[in-house]
């Protein structure tokens, strides 16, 4: 009960940027933490692997309705990133250079959510 009405409070006091930040954040730090588990890290991987996956398809899904405010331009290169997760999240579970790649790509759009405009223009949104 207390947990649900965290999570409540924390929606309505947290910016959308600062909670799309922060759930890249999490998802990327799953990733990362898969590395340290060895064998027994596999199905924390695929859990984080399939995590990524659903925030990418959100973003996508969202950023392709005709309201989204982005710029064309970046609803495309967003939309371009969502596909390649879909294509090679799979590849990611066997090669460390794609779920790197991964990592890279939410760290970098984590960092650009921390240092943009002062607005709160968020990606989905």
């Amino acid at each position: 009960m207390q947990q649900v009405a965290y999570t409540v409070v924390q929606r309505e006091t947290v910016s959308g940027r600062a909670l799309e930040r922060a759930i890249l954040e999490r998802v990327t730090m799953r990733l990362k933490a898969s590395y340290t588990q060895g064998p027994a890290g596999l199905a924390l991987l695929i859990d984080a692997l399939r995590q990524n996956r659903e925030l990418w398809l959100t973003l996508a899904t969202d950023l392709a309705q005709p309201e989204n405010a982005f710029p064309d331009d970046l609803k495309a290169s967003l939309i371009s990133i969502a596909g390649y997760v879909e294509r090679n999240t799979h590849t990611a579970a066997r090669d460390r250079s794609v779920l790197n790649s991964f990592i890279e790509i939410n760290e970098s759009i984590a960092t650009g959510l921390a240092t943009g405009p002062a607005n709160d223009t968020q990606i989905a949104g």
